[in-house]
């Protein structure tokens, strides 16, 4: 009975010290964020012109194929980890837990939850969602050096993808 007490206990202190690499304060590190930055060219990815080719027969217009317009006027808010300088990740069970800038916080809940298909792994955390503008895909990877690296890959209706790199340091809490 001691013997399965002790396996039992050693297994719980075991699980615990296994917390995840992702687990932690980070703060962004702007020259490493300038080195993976994706160079982009002027006038490249934007919708230009807001002309919209039509056929027509005769003078009369023919239906084009239906296209879901965006649900609001007001422009797309970009994801909180493109604009924040410093985060806090908490790996769970079921869900990964975030702070931005000890202020806006976000719950990744693995699995298809609200429109919102997540999943993670030692390697890896990925969030993937689509809304009628766009379709986002988030991805937090470990580098080699013990950086944190941030992708963010969004891709407009009817324009060019864009893909945002960012690198953050591990900081302790207590540093600012």
């Amino acid at each position: 009975m001691r013997r399965l007490i002790f396996i039992l206990f050693t297994l719980m202190a075991s699980h615990a010290l296994a917390e995840s690499a992702f687990s932690g304060h980070w703060r962004i590190n702007l020259e490493e964020t300038d080195k993976v930055a994706v160079k982009f060219k002027e006038g490249s990815g934007m919708k230009g012109g807001g002309l919209k080719p039509t056929v027509s027969v005769m003078g009369l217009p023919l239906p084009s194929s239906y296209r879901q317009g965006p649900m609001s006027n007001l422009p797309a808010k970009d994801p909180q980890v493109l604009t924040c300088t410093n985060m806090s990740i908490n790996v769970a069970d079921k869900k990964v837990a975030l702070e931005y800038d000890a202020a806006d916080t976000e719950t990744l809940v693995k699995g298809d939850y609200r429109g919102r298909t997540t999943k993670w792994s030692k390697k890896k955390i990925e969030q993937k969602y689509k809304t009628p503008e766009r379709s986002v895909k988030k991805t937090w990877s470990m580098r080699d050096d013990g950086r944190l690296m941030v992708s963010v890959k969004i891709n407009p209706r009817g324009d060019k993808a864009r893909t945002y790199n960012r690198v953050f340091d591990r900081i302790q809490p207590d540093s600012t």
